[in-house]
């Protein structure tokens, strides 16, 4: 990282601690941890059902193609 994300960074890190607070920011932190892995999950299961469906595209595009060469 060039130091211009280092200084973005820490700036949002103190925008985050002033406007939430000391209190509630391990709170938050958490709730957003949790936020990005329920994320990743339906990501990863959108790309695996994708991955499955993929290949059976290129099946039905392969038969399509070799009935058209048959007429």
């Amino acid at each position: 990282m060039n130091l211009a994300s280092w200084v973005e960074f820490l700036v949002i890190v103190l925008l985050a601690f002033v406007i939430i607070g000391p209190k509630d920011l391990p709170k938050f932190l958490y709730m957003l941890g949790r936020f990005i892995r329920t994320l990743r999950a339906l990501s990863n299961e959108f790309m695996a059902e994708f991955g499955a469906i993929h290949p059976i595209k290129e099946v039905e595009d392969y038969k399509e193609k070799q009935k058209k060469n048959k007429k």
